[in-house]
């Protein structure tokens, strides 16, 4: 992991807002949004992670990506524009996802497409982007100046605002998209064109014959003569309609139309139900109930609930992971430790449990300074794999008397079913920094 050299102070900023939490909170579950609609891994290595130090009011951004970081303002000329071209067409591959998911049914739909739509926001269009190696990486999405409107603060609109060069790039780029998306309209539409000037050519020459005609029948002169004036009028006519049809119909179409594609039958996205809450008041009375004092410096609770057997894990970072999940480690030399461990269950189902299970894992002393990362993993659903439902939890960061909760969902398609029914890996939920 790389950190990017900028820190978004949380007073100056707004963080969107989805379903009552933070986006930042829907991080892991956006990316593996983006992957199921089978996009690549240069828009998902686009949006670094971000790092929350709750005590400083300070996100910081990280990268899995290796080479070196240069600043946008480090790059060359040929290279800022290679920016605005990539840029412009991430932002359309994501909004292009985001109306896909809209398409589905349920509130998780809506959600899932209005984060879409948030993650390509940004209080500072230049400043926020970076080249690692030569991926192109985006920071401080899904936030917006202290105050301000979203709506104002697209990434690919303020970027042609603030960096004159790419106006051109990024509006050849959406001209592209739009032509791809509707050739047929397009082709309709020059044909219509086309069919109005031979209408308008057919109405000319009948009015030149009938003219003719009637110029004949006042003054019986030589025909050749008044043949040859309707000839040269017609000609200047001609020109008067090249010259129309040149103004009104340019070659290459300067600001886009914006078209609305027909609708189209898409098959249902499985996307993830938001979670319910277990609130802070219940996650306490579960702790109280289990005798279980919340830490002195730092605490972190997991807790759902249903039967299954969810594991709380925490990662140092010396690396020592604090949990029952695989390595069995209920204590750690810094002094962390894991309180409880609810519904333990090694099969595929018949286990003990309660409804409402709940873990902690807390320092009564001061942690060693550093990154930690706070995970979840399902260790057995402890049903049958025909019986196997969607598991919502819901985590409690507390340091230093400050909470911070987050959502998240296991859903029942992510499992894998053996001996038991359990996720493949640990899921990410959160970090946090002790300076």
């Amino acid at each position: 992991m790389q950190t990017l050299p900028i820190i978004t102070k949380r007073t100056q900023i707004d963080v969107q807002g989805i379903n009552g939490q933070p986006i930042f909170s829907y991080y892991q579950q956006l990316l593996g949004l983006l992957k199921k609609e089978g996009q690549d891994e240069s828009l998902i290595h686009l949006f670094a992670e971000p790092v929350t130090n709750v005590m400083r009011g300070e996100v910081s951004w990280v990268t899995k990506l290796d080479g070196p970081i240069r600043p946008f303002d480090a790059l060359s000329p040929e290279e800022k524009l290679s920016v605005a071209k990539t840029l412009t067409q991430a932002c359309a591959r994501v909004r292009r996802v985001a109306d896909k998911v809209q398409t589905g049914a349920g509130s998780s739909a809506a959600y899932g497409s209005q984060a879409l739509h948030a993650m390509l926001t940004t209080p500072e269009a230049l400043a926020s982007l970076f080249m690692v190696g030569d991926q192109l990486v985006l920071t401080q999405w899904g936030c917006i100046p202290y105050g301000a409107k979203a709506s104002d603060h697209n990434i690919d609109t303020r970027f042609a605002e603030v960096f004159k060069p790419a106006a051109k790039v990024i509006a050849s780029q959406k001209a592209a998209e739009v032509a791809a998306q509707s050739p047929a309209r397009t082709f309709g539409f020059l044909a219509l064109v086309q069919w109005l000037t031979l209408a308008a050519l057919c109405l000319l020459l009948f009015a030149g014959l009938f003219y003719k005609q009637w110029l004949t029948v006042l003054d019986p002169g030589p025909s050749v003569q008044v043949e040859e004036g309707l000839r040269t009028r017609i000609a200047e006519l001609w020109g008067k309609v090249d010259k129309k049809s040149a103004i009104c119909f340019p070659p290459a179409p300067i600001q886009p139309p914006v078209v609305s594609t027909p609708p189209v039958v898409i098959p249902p996205v499985a996307v993830q139900e938001p979670p319910a809450t277990v609130t802070s008041g219940e996650i306490d009375r579960r702790l109280k109930e289990n005798s279980v004092a919340q830490g002195k410096f730092v605490n972190v609770t997991l807790a759902w609930e249903n039967q299954a057997d969810l594991d709380l894990i925490v990662v140092e970072p010396a690396g020592v992971a604090i949990s029952m999940y695989n390595n069995n480690v209920r204590k750690s030399p810094s002094g962390g430790s894991l309180d409880i461990d609810a519904n333990a269950c090694q099969k595929m189902e018949g286990c003990a449990s309660r409804p409402d299970p709940v873990e902690n894992i807390s320092w009564n002393v001061k942690p060693p300074a550093g990154r930690y990362d706070v995970y979840v993993a399902l260790f057995s659903a402890n049903v049958a794999r025909d019986r196997r439902e969607n598991i919502p939890y819901t985590v409690v960061v507390t340091i230093d008397g400050k909470k911070t909760s987050y959502e998240g969902l296991i859903n029942k398609t992510d499992m894998v079913c053996g001996d038991r029914c359990r996720t493949k890996d640990k899921i990410k939920v959160a970090s946090f920094v002790i300076p």
